[in-house]
């Protein structure tokens, strides 16, 4: 039976590679927990580029978390959604749906009752 896959934001992503005071911990712990199972949009490698700018961060994704690409399928299905807020979020979401997740790890709670389960990463 394939595995079942689990959506990782990038703000835990972030909070992660940063060692974030408050959430670093209970990110390193959510992403252990579900080791073997996380997803990500090739959309978190950028953005994760972009916050942090080391490159080497990106290929340390790739160990983390099985990269899904974002084409222009996933970009329209992510226009054609109302929420969440962000158009960022929405391309998560899209990504989720396209490929039948419906967990993610976040901290944001925008994510909330768009029709996925929401596991935060616990506070230090």
């Amino acid at each position: 039976m394939p595995r079942r896959l689990i959506y990782v934001d990038v703000n835990v992503l972030y909070y992660f590679f940063t060692a974030h005071p408050q959430f670093g911990e209970g990110s390193r712990e959510l992403l252990k927990r579900h080791q073997g199972s996380l997803a990500t949009s090739a959309l978190s490698a950028w953005l994760l580029y972009v916050l942090i700018r080391r490159e080497e961060v990106v290929d340390a994704l790739r160990n983390i978390a099985v990269l899904l690409p974002l084409d222009a399928e996933i970009l329209a299905k992510a226009l054609r959604l109302e929420k969440p807020r962000e158009f960022e979020d929405r391309i998560h979401l899209a990504t989720m749906q396209s490929y039948g997740i419906d967990t993610i790890l976040s901290n944001d709670s925008d994510f909330d009752n768009v029709g996925v389960v929401r596991i935060a990463p616990k506070p230090r």
